[in-house]
């Protein structure tokens, strides 16, 4: 069985506290864990962090939560918490991704299945008014396997890039592998964890026609807003939210 580990920290250097920042009256990260459960395909759904605020609001809101130490990544944190509580296979689900698509969740667990000596990640179209924007991660993709993550590409060679979705899956000797491993030069100049492990093992791509929408500035908490309000107003827009969970 798959499980769901999202990672949240307070103290993120572009938005710091945003974890808790609330959309439409609901904490993010709880939104966020909300998205999974309604992916109706993980054993579990747990939230790692280190931050006492964030255990407070998940437990209220009725999910499990991990205590971790400090952690130099996500995927860092998801290999503590994992090993705390004895998970083999799990998705990472950043808590900022509070619109992900739950049949992408169900995709991205299904390829783990199949494939737990990869890690699997998320890739959908780029828009190219986004293409310049480093908070928008990019990865270059051959035969359904990533071979370069940037946050900066070069404007002639923009069609040939995807964007990148917080989202990651791996087992546990994957994991084990990652965090045994120093944090890499490429990894540190691009602040993307990913680089770490590029070229060791392959990096399966889920496609999703779904662009992503996170949380990595205020200004994107503006956009998240309002499209959780479109969606309460015209539910059809979202046949997930629709059908799925009454909470969100």
């Amino acid at each position: 069985m798959v499980s769901c580990i999202v990672p949240a920290r307070i103290g993120s250097s572009r938005f710091p506290g945003k974890p808790l920042l609330k959309l439409n009256g609901k904490e993010m990260i709880v939104r966020t864990m909300e998205r999974a459960l309604l992916a109706g395909c993980f054993e579990h759904i747990v939230c790692a962090t280190d931050s006492p605020a964030i255990e407070s609001v998940v437990k209220a809101a009725g999910f499990d939560c991990v205590m971790t130490g400090e952690c130099a990544t996500g995927s860092d944190r998801v290999a503590e918490a994992a090993k705390q509580i004895g998970l083999d296979l799990v998705v990472n689900l950043q808590g900022d991704e509070p619109l992900v698509e739950p049949s992408v969740l169900r995709d991205v667990a299904k390829d783990l299945s199949e494939h737990p000596d990869c890690w699997v990640t998320v890739a959908c179209p780029l828009n190219p008014a986004e293409a310049g924007l480093k908070t928008v991660v990019k990865v270059l993709v051959r035969d359904g396997v990533a071979i370069d993550f940037n946050r900066s590409v070069p404007p002639a060679e923009v069609g040939r890039w995807f964007q990148h979705q917080g989202i990651y899956a791996y087992s546990r000797e994957s994991r084990d592998e990652f965090a045994s491993l120093p944090q890499s030069k490429v990894e540190l100049e691009r602040s993307l964890e990913q680089m770490r492990i590029l070229g060791r093992r392959p990096i399966r791509i889920v496609q999703s026609a779904y662009p992503s929408i996170s949380v990595d500035v205020p200004l994107d908490a503006e956009q998240v807003e309002k499209i959780l309000l479109d969606r309460l107003l015209y539910p059809s827009l979202d046949e997930p939210l629709r059908k799925g969970n009454e909470r969100i």
